[in-house]
């Protein structure tokens, strides 16, 4: 049956969808779904009977019709606000509108419900075809190679809280350690057997905070919390700590130990042989190297160290560390966290804040000096993931990623940094549930902030918006803009984006939201000043790229916003699904080299998914 309407020819028997007698690129499922709607025109096809048309009984979200229908108005010209060819009908479903002529007669007018036809075609293209979309949508169809995680072993094992320390006489000078001693109690005490440690990036959020010990270890779903204070005085460290049981305030140890502040060091050691035998469980052997290689040889250096990891992950906050970073590096070149941190700070400062400080070696460089003094030092280990995720080198950070996570199965950083993988990948359905994982692990760690990243690709807006929590500076604030853009409320975005300018009008977020409130504003010179600093770097992020690509886009800079598109697809950003259901792209779609780039990213999408999943 060959079906008409405005410029569109859809042929059921070979499979086609024609636009002024141009072939055009369309998903199986898509496919199925126009079909389907105007096989029943005269109908009203509610979702229910889409899913069960389409998916046959199984489980799929409300996102996958949303996506679906979003993407069939898209191959035929119409959108959600024109509605000129499919409609919504509010709390029933949706209807074919267009008037449609085929070959012999109208459609009937009483057609009920049809089910899809069986089209003839190559089979083997069709089951590629029908992965490839179907894939994502339908997470009951993924079949990973192996099973990173057991869910349930790591939910029967029970969790400890280390909470920032509190300063007992409170002192400028003093005052990281309260945090910076939780950190590093934290690293031994993730060798108790069956324990499971909340990792620091959890409790930050707590620092210089008068906290309830109980009420936060029931905010971080833990069994038991660690919790005490400390008191520098003259050149001696001392530290009180107790070992609560959350469920019924019974506590299980508490003792006060004291050593010269120059051995700072010894009380991470000390305080996690206490907790072990309070507990009366063992401190595993060390799984990696970390007691041979990691311990500094310069009492200052460590100081500097602590000083530097206890500062927010801001940008102001990455330039001290970076400062701080580099002296302990000068007292002590042996120390193998203090690279893995610094590579850290320094690309998420070239990143964010748009500055490389003078005389450092790019981030790769310390990520590597830290392994090789460490070779198996997790810090060093996740960042090179993220590093290889952004550079090209995709497959590399896979296997280093699935190898750490055979060791250490609950990493919560691990589980993240393969999320980030798939998002890159355009696995979002994996994506999110590696990261989901990682904030079960660690919840509330604001590291793993760009899971908001993650549910925005995959259009699940609300879903994003409930993990804004996790930074409420300008990272949160520019993404709750970004949101209120995609949905058309403008007022709400611009109050978001103003917000963004008065934290920091200079960083990555501020220049972001200055492209888009010149969009708003239908100022596209102030647009595009504000797109070139961004560009204008030595930054290398593939993401990076196809977000330059959307901002030209909303600028109407078509050939800039290819240019961009190729490159990041090119250099390893081949996230399929967000790419094709970008709106901002809609003026472009039937640009050769927009379809070329998106039939590159396809391809590389398909055969990540073949190969790894």
């Amino acid at each position: 049956m060959i079906y008409k309407f405005n410029t569109i020819e859809i042929d059921t028997k070979n499979y086609q969808l024609l636009d002024k007698g141009k072939e055009i690129a369309v998903e199986p499922q898509v496919f199925n779904l126009i079909v389907l709607l105007i096989e029943n025109k005269q109908n009203v096809v509610s979702r229910d009977e889409i899913l069960d048309k389409l998916w046959q009984g199984r489980v799929v979200s409300d996102t996958s019709i949303n996506n679906h229908i979003k993407s069939a108005r898209k191959v035929l010209g119409d959108d959600g606000r024109k509605q000129q060819v499919i409609k919504t009908i509010h709390s029933r479903g949706y209807q074919f509108i267009a008037e449609i002529k085929t070959d012999s007669a109208s459609v009937s007018a009483n057609k009920k419900i049809a089910p899809i036809k069986t089209f003839v075609f190559i089979p083997v293209l069709i089951a590629v075809l029908s992965l490839a979309w179907l894939y994502w949508y339908n997470k009951a169809d993924t079949k990973p190679i192996i099973k990173l995680v057991d869910t349930q072993q790591t939910s029967a094992l029970e969790v400890i809280a280390v909470l920032p320390f509190a300063n007992t006489r409170p002192d400028v000078d003093t005052d990281f350690l309260g945090f910076a001693l939780a950190n590093q109690i934290i690293g031994d005490l993730t060798n108790l057997d069956k324990f499971t440690i909340r990792p620091a990036g959890s409790i930050r959020k707590y620092v210089d905070q008068v906290i309830d010990p109980l009420l936060v270890g029931k905010e971080l779903q833990a069994h038991y919390v660690l919790n005490g204070n400390y008191l520098k005085e003259d050149n001696v460290i001392r530290l009180n700590v107790e070992l609560i049981e959350v469920s019924n305030n019974k506590l299980v140890w508490r003792e006060s130990m004291q050593v010269d502040y120059s051995n700072t060091f010894a009380l991470q050691d000390m305080v996690a042989q206490k907790v072990a035998k309070g507990l009366n469980v063992n401190l595993r052997q060390n799984l990696f190297t970390k007691k041979i290689h990691d311990v500094p040889n310069s009492a200052l250096a460590y100081e500097y160290y602590l000083r530097a990891i206890a500062y927010p992950f801001s940008n102001q906050g990455h330039m001290l560390a970076v400062e701080m970073l580099q002296k302990s590096i000068q007292l002590d070149s042996n120390y193998a966290p203090a690279y893995a941190h610094l590579g850290n700070h320094r690309r998420l400062l070239e990143q964010h804040g748009r500055v490389v400080p003078y005389g450092l070696e790019n981030a790769e460089w310390y990520y590597n000096k830290a392994l090789e003094l460490n070779p198996e030092l997790t810090e060093a280990m996740n960042n090179l993931v993220s590093l290889y995720t952004e550079t090209n080198r995709i497959e590399q950070a896979l296997i280093l990623v699935r190898k750490m996570l055979k060791v250490s199965p609950n990493n919560a950083q691990s589980h993240f940094s393969l999320g980030y993988i798939y998002r890159y990948a355009g696995m979002l359905d994996q994506a999110i549930e590696e990261m989901e994982k990682a904030l079960i692990i660690s919840p509330g760690n604001s590291r793993f902030r760009s899971i908001i990243a993650t549910y925005v690709s995959a259009g699940r807006y609300k879903n994003a918006l409930t993990k804004v929590y996790l930074d409420e500076g300008d990272y949160g604030l520019g993404y709750s803009g970004i949101i209120a853009f995609n949905q058309e409320n403008n007022e709400l975005a611009i109050q978001y984006f103003n917000k963004v300018l008065a934290i920091d009008a200079d960083g990555i977020w501020g220049l972001i939201s200055q492209v888009y409130l010149a969009v708003i504003h239908d100022n596209k010179p102030a647009g595009l000043a504000a797109l070139t600093k961004m560009v204008d770097t030595n930054i290398v992020d593939a993401e990076n790229y196809f977000y330059f690509s959307n901002f030209y886009a909303l600028l109407g800079e078509e050939q800039s916003s290819l240019n961009m598109l190729e490159k990041a697809v090119n250099t390893g950003y081949f996230n399929y699904p967000h790419i094709f259901q970008n709106q901002s792209f809609d003026f472009i779609q039937t640009n050769p080299r927009f379809i070329a780039t998106l039939k590159k990213a396809k391809q590389r999408h398909d055969s990540f998914r073949d190969k790894f999943l």
